[in-house]
């Protein structure tokens, strides 16, 4: 009995020793260091075990790296970007000037900067946008470079894969890079033909009894082909993401199509995941997108964030465009778990007189970040917050309009997970063209809602009342 005093003592001092060094050495936030402390005082000794599954910081690691010459090369593709952005600047100061301050700092955060004369195609529906992505890759002449959250091996995912297997077996270079813990059921043989035909596939930050970390995903959605057509947005691939789920019902999500040189940054984008995920058959060259006499008119930038950086960019981004609304803001997201710089940048757009519109699924997809939702909107719905709640299916979409001259639209949520713990990517969309189509989106949905008032809010159940401190306590780890 005295070993087991002795290695119990021992045991617990190392706990302590852990949770100290936990406290001093790791710069978290407030709030999320709070919560941890109250997983390792509620869970003693498995808390440990939690922390190492959940909660281990990234920012400080170098998890995309860029050879010397791709430096370069970067340098001077943001260089040539920025030199035509300040030529036009006189041209579009009249039409874009009340975004040049939002559009000048997105350009800081990202890789290349702001892009001109983009052809944009918006998709509400998974019918459509998958039909859309078929018919592309169909057409596919050299390569297609797939990268997604989640894929199911359903009737969806088996039909994008032979098609796949015939493409690579005409020569076309396929890489299929997934999460692996998103599509971790698609591992295995799955794919075992679409190798076998050269196409390959990797996954992304793969788990193993030395790396179990549930955190730090790539929630990433993007396609590239032949380096003329790419896709972003909120859509993964899955018989559900048609509205073929009877649980979810019809699933209501925003997704974009791009032609122009928009695809620099997100052709970027892949090479690195795909590199990160261990292969080194790709490197980045000039020839990122190859010019095919697109007269688009929307100027966009892509801006990827993750916990590999101490700067939550797409956050920062957010908030820039928030603080400069004058008129309007919507929000469409399924999950609304902000922190307090957030949460603040919307209470000062209510009280400035800013319409504040956000849109929530009424299902709950993940019942804790659901209820943390509820509980953030009912903090800002005495401020004049219009909420609403989506009753035609399951809402996934992450989109935020501000004032119809600047809209994002990608795989971030507005959430604590989204801003800090996992690899996003969206675009950043301007002018007033683009702006109204995207409005519109919103009006036509609102068709299918209910509006939260406060009221409504007041007279919510006592169950949901106890649900929601709980879930807030516990949003910062989720």
């Amino acid at each position: 009995m005295e070993i087991f005093r002795i290695l119990f003592i021992i045991t617990l001092v190392l706990y302590v020793l852990f949770v100290l060094s936990f406290i001093f050495l790791e710069k978290r936030k407030e709030n999320s260091l709070i919560s941890w402390l109250l997983v390792f005082i509620i869970f003693p000794f498995i808390g440990f075990l939690i922390y190492l599954i959940f909660g281990r910081d990234m920012s400080k690691k170098k998890v995309f790296k860029l050879f010397k010459t791709e430096e370069n090369l970067m340098e001077e593709i943001k260089h040539k970007a920025e030199h035509i952005y300040y030529m036009k600047k006189s041209n579009l100061y009249r039409v874009l000037k009340e975004s040049i301050e939002s559009m000048e700092l997105t350009s800081r955060m990202s890789e290349t900067g702001v892009h001109f004369n983009n052809k944009v195609e918006v998709f509400t529906d998974g019918k459509k946008k998958f039909d859309k992505l078929i018919e592309d890759i169909k057409n596919a002449e050299n390569e297609i470079h797939i990268l997604y959250f989640i894929y199911k091996k359903d009737e969806l995912g088996k039909k994008i894969r032979d098609l796949l297997i015939e493409k690579a077996e005409q020569g076309v270079k396929v890489r299929l890079l997934l999460d692996h813990f998103g599509s971790f059921n698609s591992g295995g043989s799955f794919f075992k033909k679409l190798k076998d035909a050269g196409g390959k596939v990797s996954f992304s930050f793969p788990l193993s009894f030395k790396n179990f970390q549930l955190n730090n995903r790539n929630h990433r959605k993007i396609v590239i082909i032949d380096r003329k057509i790419a896709y972003i947005g909120g859509f993964n691939i899955g018989d559900e993401y048609l509205g073929d789920n009877p649980k979810s019902g019809y699933w209501r999500d925003t997704h974009i199509r791009i032609q122009g040189p928009g695809i620099i940054d997100l052709q970027v984008r892949f090479f690195l995941d795909w590199r990160n995920a261990g292969n080194d058959d790709i490197v980045i060259e000039k020839n990122l997108f190859l010019e095919n006499n697109i007269t688009g008119t929307v100027p966009i930038q892509i801006l990827s964030s993750g916990p590999d950086s101490q700067l939550e960019k797409i956050k920062l981004a957010y908030i820039e465009m928030i603080n400069n609304a004058k008129d309007f803001i919507f929000i469409q997201t399924p999950y609304f778990v902000p922190d307090e710089t957030f949460v603040d940048a919307i209470r000062l757009a209510l009280i400035k007189g800013v319409d504040v519109r956000i849109m929530i699924p009424n299902k709950q997809d993940h019942i804790f970040v659901y209820w943390a939702t509820y509980s953030y909107i009912g903090d800002l719905l005495p401020l004049g917050l219009k909420a609403y709640t989506y009753e035609n299916g399951f809402l996934h979409a992450k989109t935020i309009l501000v004032d119809n001259k600047i809209a994002s639209i990608g795989s971030a949520n507005f959430d604590k997970r989204s801003f800090k713990l996992s690899f996003e990517c969206n675009a950043f969309l301007y002018g007033r063209k683009f702006g109204e189509e995207m409005k519109a989106i919103f009006i036509e949905d609102m068709k299918f809602c209910e509006q939260l008032t406060l009221e409504k809010y007041n007279k919510r159940s006592l169950s949901i009342r106890i649900k929601e401190p709980i879930s807030r306590i516990i949003s910062p780890i989720l």
